[in-house]
């Protein structure tokens, strides 16, 4: 029995971790946590809005090329690929806003005369869950956008409200009340919002391109667009040729086509 015990081994358990180690492990886990789970979140967003951005992008696109085969045409709504003349402002109003606007015998943006007829047709080939004719943030087809005048006062902390009314004159469509209050928007079945601009048809509008979800801002997930075309040419989706709205840090609608082709 003696012997039997004396060439018994005793197994002694391992040394345990003590509570200063572990909390000192958990709080450098944190640290690394801290500092690298930002940068993940924020590339992975960018790979949702730019997959989301080649979606609308297409379905837009695929959209316009289905009404001129239904017509069996092009229409006569779009503007031109590049500037053929523009019209200045000759008065201005106390406020700054245009009073008078210089006239021209012809279209110098582009052709209009079919807008009414493409936008119906139109209407036909995108699933549509919601219009709103105006009112569209109050009637909730559109989160709070920044408007040409508030992106511009944010650039120019010193400028006067003439300033700004002045210097968004020529894209007063696009200003924060009018927005919200006079732009007619679409919401498709998926959840893009399509934001016109006043022009006739589709001249100037919008995509934000994954709807009320954030961060709603112009060249983040909202980017201007334009149909554009030219005498004997099939119509085609495009940056606007006129006007381009980005936020600080954003990117203009020609980067992001770059990016995703």
């Amino acid at each position: 029995m003696v012997n039997l015990l004396k060439n018994t081994k005793v197994c002694v358990p391992p040394k345990a971790f003590t509570l200063a180690e572990v909390l000192i492990t958990l709080g450098v886990i944190g640290v690394v946590a801290a500092l690298t789970l930002p940068a993940l979140i924020n590339k992975y967003q960018k790979v949702v809005i730019k997959n989301r951005f080649k979606k609308a992008y297409s379905l837009v696109s695929q959209a316009i090329k289905q009404v001129e085969v239904n017509n069996g045409a092009p229409l006569e709504c779009y503007i031109w690929p590049e500037s053929r003349g523009s019209l200045g402002c000759l008065e201005y109003t106390e406020e700054g806003n245009c009073k008078q606007w210089e006239h021209s015998d012809t279209y110098v943006y582009g052709a209009n005369s079919e807008c009414t007829k493409f936008m119906s047709e139109f209407e036909k080939t995108v699933k549509i869950i919601k219009i709103c004719e105006n009112k569209a943030l109050e009637q909730g087809c559109i989160p709070e956008y920044n408007g040409t005048d508030t992106i511009y006062k944010e650039k120019n902390d010193d400028a006067s409200d003439k300033d700004v009314n002045v210097s968004t004159a020529g894209t007063a469509w696009w200003r924060k009340q009018e927005i919200a209050k006079a732009r007619k928007a679409y919401v498709l079945s998926d959840g893009t919002i399509l934001l016109m601009s006043g022009w006739s048809g589709m001249n100037i509008f919008a995509i934000d391109v994954n709807g009320k979800s954030k961060p709603n801002k112009w060249g983040y997930d909202i980017f201007a667009f334009s149909v554009v075309g030219d005498i004997d040419k099939s119509p085609w989706l495009a940056p606007s040729p006129q006007v381009s709205v980005v936020e600080k840090g954003g990117k203009s609608t020609k980067q992001m086509l770059q990016n995703i082709k």
